[in-house]
């Protein structure tokens, strides 16, 4: 309930900008979406991210599937982001690094995975 509270008054404070100061208005709607961002990250989704690895510490891969999944929404949330402050180019390359991140931590896995498919392998012949 707090939160939705809070999108409410940035909402008006952003509405009270827009016809006061129109000038700083993108500026502000960034800095407001960042702070709800990080509000909504702290209070709903790292709990749920905590909650669902505790739930799932069975399951191999499962930090490494929630991990990937939530850099991919990140990244493809503050490439909309800055898409709709027409700095399409720069939302671009923020997702593109996201993903090259993406794949980088995946190749250690593999990387390590490999490894020990290799000593296996090593100790038949």
């Amino acid at each position: 309930m707090e939160i939705v509270i809070v999108a409410v008054v940035m909402l008006l404070l952003l509405l009270l900008i827009k016809e006061v100061i129109q000038p700083l208005h993108a500026l502000i709607s960034v800095m407001f979406s960042f702070l709800l961002f990080g509000m909504l990250f702290s209070t709903l989704l790292m709990p749920f991210v905590k909650q669902l690895l505790e739930t799932l510490a069975f399951l191999p891969y499962a930090k490494a599937i929630l991990i990937s999944a939530s850099m991919f929404y990140v990244g493809q949330w503050m490439s909309l982001l800055l898409a709709e402050h027409n700095y399409k180019v720069l939302g671009n390359i923020v997702f593109a690094a996201v993903k090259i991140v993406i794949l980088l931590y995946w190749f250690k896995e593999f990387l390590a995975v490999l490894q020990e498919v290799s000593a296996i392998l090593k100790r038949l012949n």
